[in-house]
């Protein structure tokens, strides 16, 4: 304390403001050595005045994102609602259909064995030929052999079909949940209204907010300012990192060549990491690690202590056809485990 009052009395000041991670949580005239590693950073000034300047500006500004982004976010939020309660069906009526295989099994040895039944049995116990055990049959005492069997086809054909349509109406489901869950994702990493501009036009796209036309010829798309953060590594090399799932594909398939490394956090929503070569035959493991650490805190894993990341040549990486913004494949990789955090990391502005 007395050497801070030291500094002070001779006019030493260090005008500094403390950032977790993107946000500006807190400034002092002096330096604040118990907020320094972990996801803080400081940035000094040469004059309280432009401290001042910045800092409510820039609190200012996430205020702002923050109230412009309740809407979207309850739009999010009711959407992926709607989702999981879809999920939780699809998934009990896929569940019903499991005795599907035990139908048809019954109906085929009805054929094979009933024709020594004279009717009226309640059931029929008879060799299973698929696994070489008993097996005991229900039978309707009003239906012959033949009227039983043909109600178990009947019934397996129904939940045959009933699987394949579920099937398809479940995968559907899950991946419009991954779509949303990673749009979400994506309003966390906003920092400018412009970034809430592409994510609202995402969401009018895939028809969860409706387009409003003002009946002028020529309607357009919104204009996008937003573009991704953009980083330098301590060894020089430039990283990119996508806000959202429409600059996630826009980097990864039209900004990067082949040969640049892609960083993704493995299995969640997350951005995709560009970092290009520029030449150089291989990135130092210096690099690999800040790279990393981008990819983890830009991620749905950003408060987890570790994150698995997935690295590759970009040249790697496929789309499939059809596939939402920013859902891509790949069979070839390797892995790391990174912590997501920022802290060090040169930005450019």
């Amino acid at each position: 304390f007395n050497w801070i009052m030291d500094d002070i009395r001779e006019g030493n000041f260090t005008p500094n403001i403390i950032y977790e991670g993107e946000k500006p949580i807190e400034f002092a005239a002096v330096p604040l050595t118990m907020m320094e590693g972990g996801n803080y950073r400081t940035v000094k000034f040469d004059s309280i005045s432009e401290l001042l300047e910045r800092y409510y500006a820039e609190k200012n500004t996430v205020s702002r994102i923050h109230q412009k982004s309740t809407d979207l976010r309850k739009i999010i939020s009711n959407a992926l609602e709607r989702s999981v309660r879809k999920l939780d069906l699809q998934t009990k009526q896929l569940k019903d259909t499991e005795k599907r295989e035990k139908y048809r099994i019954y109906g085929e040895l009805l054929n094979t064995y009933g024709y020594g039944l004279s009717g009226g049995e309640k059931s029929f116990k008879c060799l299973n030929y698929y696994d070489n055990t008993e097996i005991t049959i229900p039978l309707d005492p009003t239906m012959t052999a033949q009227e039983n069997a043909k109600r178990y086809f009947d019934k397996y054909n129904k939940q045959k079909r009933t699987y394949e349509a579920v099937t398809e109406q479940l995968a559907q489901t899950k991946a419009e949940i991954d779509h949303l869950e990673s749009i979400s994702t994506s309003m966390d990493i906003a920092r400018l209204e412009e970034d809430l501009v592409q994510i609202k036009e995402e969401l009018t796209e895939y028809g969860y907010i409706k387009r409003h036309y003002s009946g002028k010829k020529g309607n357009k798309k919104v204009r996008i300012n937003s573009k991704p953060f953009h980083y330098i590594s301590s060894d020089g090399f430039h990283m990119y990192v996508g806000k959202n799932n429409i600059q996630n594909d826009e980097l990864t398939f039209k900004f990067a060549n082949g040969g640049d490394m892609w960083f993704h956090a493995k299995k969640m929503p997350g951005s995709h990491v560009i970092v290009r070569l520029e030449g150089a035959g291989e990135l130092p493991d210096s690099t690999y690690e800040e790279a990393a650490r981008l990819a983890a805190y830009y991620s749905s894993g950003r408060t987890a202590p570790k994150v698995e990341i997935d690295y590759t040549e970009r040249r790697n990486i496929k789309k499939p056809a059809g596939a939402k913004p920013g859902f891509v494949i790949y069979h070839t990789n390797y892995s790391m485990i990174a912590e997501p955090r920022i802290a060090g990391i040169e930005e450019v502005q």
